[in-house]
């Protein structure tokens, strides 16, 4: 898989707590090996399980996931301002029983090639097809799935799938065809359809990539205007402290916003990863491979601009934010005292003032 390992925080999030079968893991920037139970995991690690492995992971607030048998999945390597925990399916089953968030908000995520499904507190089983569909299929709670901005609602005992033609409505659980079956169908599916469902994802991507440079360009202008009230904080304006609390706030926003749609381009490009995986096996026969693999070649391509983007938008810290305003409102060592910009500690130096 292809992990998104610059400006990747590897901070531990779970631990791998039971391990049966062929259970494999991949460090951020690292090589895949062979895991036991036991091991912490950080950021950015890729799990993944062979035809008879089973693997559960226990994250910091008790929540867990069980990943089932021929599938993969990543712990998020990107760093977030406000507390989230983000997990991506690339293909196969992702059980999760997620502990109640304390603030209310959506803490947990299951980003898939064509979906989000986030909750608050609950017990659900999702599954991304060999085509990349998803299945998500609620047994206590309430999900949300979102694709492209159009949003279902799932209660226990219903289910809602999507692919890339975007949500489709919410149905019954008991209705649903079992997993194989229903993987065996998505599998034919690729096999005979695969230019097109790659040209799909292949479009979605790019979608993602507008919004980050947009975002980006968003986040540039605060940061402008961050600095323009940093220079008045410096001078005595005890109004510009105030407005540098409220654009560190527009910063965080943002740069979560640039978190989102990085996890969501990230297990895209997982999917096109495990399509160039099939079609590079003549015994899996899939129809056009050969156009496939190029096509994946050249999204390689463009997911280094991407990485880059989400990286860049995703390395600043609120914790430096509030320190500098904290010491600023108790009149700790003025901003000039300390020979640079507090900017510097939260976005690094410019280069043109190091000359």
């Amino acid at each position: 898989m292809w992990a998104l390992t610059a400006g990747a925080a590897q901070g531990t999030l779970g631990k791998l707590t039971a391990a049966q079968g062929q259970v494999f893991l991949r460090p951020a920037g690292g090589d895949e090996a062979p895991a036991k139970a036991g091991v912490d995991l950080a950021s950015g690690t890729i799990v993944r399980t062979g035809a008879d492995g089973v693997a559960e992971v226990t994250f910091a607030d008790g929540s867990l996931l069980k990943l089932q048998r021929s599938s993969s999945a990543q712990l998020s390597p990107l760093k977030r301002q406000k507390e989230k925990t983000s997990v991506l399916l690339f293909f196969g089953r992702l059980w999760s029983k997620v502990s109640p968030s304390k603030s209310g908000e959506t803490s947990y995520e299951v980003s898939t090639p064509n979906a989000v499904c986030g909750v608050r507190g609950t017990q659900f089983e999702t599954s991304v097809g060999d085509d990349g569909s998803m299945r998500m299929q609620v047994t206590d709670g309430k999900v949300a799935v979102d694709s492209e901005g159009k949003e279902q609602l799932a209660a226990p005992g219903e289910q809602v799938e999507a692919n890339e033609e975007g949500v489709g409505a919410k149905g019954s659980s008991k209705d649903a065809a079992a997993y194989d079956k229903w993987q065996g169908d998505k599998r034919e599916r690729l096999k005979n359809d695969g230019e097109k469902i790659v040209k799909s994802i292949k479009g979605k991507i790019m979608d993602r990539k507008d919004k980050l440079e947009a975002l980006r360009a968003q986040q540039k202008q605060i940061e402008s205007a961050r600095k323009s009230a940093e220079q008045r904080a410096r001078s005595g304006d005890e109004g510009a402290t105030a407005e540098l609390k409220k654009l560190n706030a527009q910063l965080a926003q943002v740069a979560d916003a640039i978190a989102d749609l990085g996890d969501e381009a990230q297990a895209q490009f997982g999917l096109v990863d495990h399509f160039a995986d099939l079609a590079n096996d003549p015994r899996f026969g899939m129809v056009g491979r050969k156009n496939i693999e190029a096509e994946a070649a050249s999204l390689r391509r463009v997911k280094a601009n991407l990485d880059k983007l989400v990286a860049e938008g995703t390395d600043i810290s609120i914790q430096a934010m509030d320190k500098m305003l904290d010491d600023m409102s108790k009149g700790k060592g003025s901003l000039k005292e300390k020979g640079g910009s507090a900017g510097d500690d939260l976005f690094g130096k410019d280069p043109m003032d190091m000359r």
